[in-house]
């Protein structure tokens, strides 16, 4: 293995761009563009540099011993997993449950990794790599390295080099951190959102600058967690927002909600089929509902301001971390509508619920 290959990076530094939305008043909006990593979505930074750290650590103390890597995640983690695996030119596994969309099978095939259907759920097929294949790696010659889709202190350094690029665009753009009144980042699992904290804290903004966690209806497990204060698990996943389901969430990132009283908003899936369709009108970017739960906001500004209630003024800023995600097609996004009902123009509806972390 050459040492120079382990340290490629494996995820790219993404533009900070300001983007109207087609809105007539509000803050000024920037939005990250996480849509250019190389996996098409943040994922690859988080899960680019747990592998590539593992990956190092193992070729420094068992040299001629390669990794293997077992990632137990049919969607954007997964496909990360095995693009990282891909650049560093090292085995990997996917063990997807038998919901994953074939699509999404043949994309995580296409960089080489070894996808696995097993499971009616990810909790399933994650217990089955961790006990059963991960235990069949020969010894000898490989060294399994577990990739969790968002729960790992690797995953949330890897994101949090995001607010570095944040802060260094910010410079450029002679905008200051006080002019920047929240971020707003989708949820799931709860591993981006740790990661823009830990970002936070190392600049001492975490107290400051106010995070918004966008989920929807049917993912919401942070906001069923803030109500019953305590985590809870959720046994089925109601959503169209496929890349935010996770029956459970971090308890790291959970307690960060409550420490910095950041804010859980829930969009319906109805608002976030509109807003991507709107979203791909605009930009010709396609996006996933999981994405579209933030970008809604962008659309929908004064629900920002009810939200972290404060008033805004023309010259503040908002930013929103544009994840990026390759779980929806526009076929699909339109299927999905039609299903719904919707209709552009986006309506100013508002999201079902917002609730505060303290």
């Amino acid at each position: 293995m050459n040492v120079l290959k382990i340290n490629s990076s494996l995820f790219n530094k993404t533009p900070l761009l300001r983007h109207t939305f087609k809105k007539s008043s509000g803050p000024k909006i920037l939005l990250k563009h996480e849509f250019l990593q190389p996996s098409g979505s943040f994922k690859s930074r988080g899960i680019g540099h747990l592998i590539s750290k593992r990956v190092e650590e193992i070729y420094k103390r068992k040299p001629g011993i390669q990794g293997h890597v077992f990632a137990s995640s049919g969607g954007n983690a997964g496909l990360a997993a095995a693009v990282a695996s891909s650049e560093l030119q090292i085995p990997c596994t996917v063990v997807v449950s038998k919901a994953t969309r074939p699509r999404l099978v043949e994309k995580i095939n296409t960089y080489g990794a070894r996808v696995i259907v097993y499971g009616r759920h990810w909790k399933e097929a994650d217990t089955y790599m961790r006990e059963n294949l991960m235990k069949q790696v020969n010894a000898e010659t490989h060294e399994p390295i577990y990739t969790h889709p968002f729960d790992n202190p690797l995953i949330w350094e890897g994101h949090s080099y995001m607010v570095d690029e944040i802060l260094n665009s910010l410079k450029n753009l002679n905008i200051t951190a006080d002019e920047v009144k929240g971020i707003v980042c989708s949820f799931g699992g709860g591993g981006l959102y740790n990661g823009i904290i830990k970002g936070l804290e190392k600049h001492n903004l975490a107290e400051q600058v106010p995070v918004v966690c966008a989920e929807t209806k049917g993912t919401d497990v942070l906001r069923a967690s803030l109500i019953a204060d305590k985590l809870v698990e959720f046994a089925e996943i109601k959503s169209c927002a496929t890349s935010l389901g996770t029956a459970n969430i971090s308890s790291v990132a959970f307690e960060n909600v409550k420490k910095y009283s950041s804010k859980s908003a829930v969009v319906s899936d109805k608002d976030v089929i509109e807003t991507c369709l709107q979203f791909s009108k605009d930009t010709n970017i396609v996006t996933e509902p999981g994405c579209g739960a933030t970008l809604y906001f962008g659309y929908n500004p004064h629900r920002l301001q009810e939200i972290l209630g404060t008033q805004f003024k023309e010259d503040d800023y908002v930013i929103l971390i544009g994840c990026g995600g390759s779980s929806t097609n526009l076929k699909e996004l339109q299927e999905l509508s039609r299903s719904f009902n919707t209709h552009l123009p986006l309506p100013q509806t508002q999201p079902n619920d917002v609730l505060y972390g303290s």
